[in-house]
């Protein structure tokens, strides 16, 4: 087996965990805002990409600007997490045709892409990456050796292949679903589900159909998709919609 450079093993593995406490923190904070348990974020795994890159290029920016005096070298690399968000919206947007987050509500925001109230918490993560968790976490990468590193980092690659595949296929699926609606709304047709209820007890014990139920991780994932969804759901019937408000309820 080809060993890994080590520099690109140890920030891989690096990117993995911070993607880790990215998934528990944002999880965290959907959590306490929808008062329910929310599996936050684009994979379907506890795992937040964004954070993990995050963290590698503000690593990365940091060890690069320390020939500047001090003050600009913080400055950019506290300002370079606002502006991974920035193009990390642009670019998703561009490749799914949907906008997965929206601060357009927020105070003093930038095309709803980015806002002062988030770009303040960033700097301030940002700062305690560098202060304080970076130095942390590449100690403890740097105990588990080689041979237990690439292994760890055999079975990571793995796991993101698939649980990526999967994310990507929800979200392209969404898309796809999205449109049918559209189509119907146009129409001015409704939603005809796989199957119905006919009796009392079905009713009762009623579950979201499958094809509903596929797109429950996109919209738990990034809230801003349903402000459309919702618009849209009265080509549901009436059941549908009274399942899908429990779930969406804070």
């Amino acid at each position: 087996m080809r060993m890994l450079p080590e520099k690109i093993l140890t920030y891989f593995l690096f990117f993995s965990i911070m993607a880790f406490a990215g998934w528990i923190i944002e999880t965290a904070y959907r959590s306490c805002c929808e008062k329910k348990f929310v599996n936050a974020g684009f994979l379907s795994g506890p795992f937040l990409p964004i954070y993990g890159f995050g963290a590698v290029i503000i690593t990365s920016i940091n060890r690069e600007v320390q020939q500047f005096p001090q003050i600009i070298s913080w400055i950019i690399t506290l300002l370079s997490p606002t502006i991974l968000e920035y193009f990390g919206s642009w670019i998703l947007e561009k490749m799914f045709k949907l906008k997965l987050w929206d601060y357009s509500k927020e105070r003093l925001n930038l095309n709803g892409r980015i806002c002062l109230k988030f770009s303040v918490i960033w700097t301030f993560l940002a700062m305690t990456h560098i202060l304080i968790i970076q130095p942390r976490i590449f100690k403890k990468i740097m105990i588990l050796g080689s041979y237990y590193s690439h292994f760890v980092a055999g079975g990571l690659v793995t796991y993101f292949m698939l649980d990526l595949n999967h994310s990507v296929r929800s979200i392209i699926n969404f898309k796809d679903f999205q449109n049918n609606i559209s189509k119907l709304v146009e129409k001015g047709k409704k939603f005809t589900p796989a199957f119905d209820f006919n009796s009392e007890s079905e009713i009762i014990n009623r579950k979201l159909p499958n094809e509903i139920r596929r797109l429950l991780k996109p919209l738990n994932a990034f809230p801003h998709l349903r402000k459309n969804f919702r618009e849209k759901s009265f080509v549901f019937p009436k059941w549908i919609n009274e399942l899908l408000e429990k779930r969406f309820k804070k």
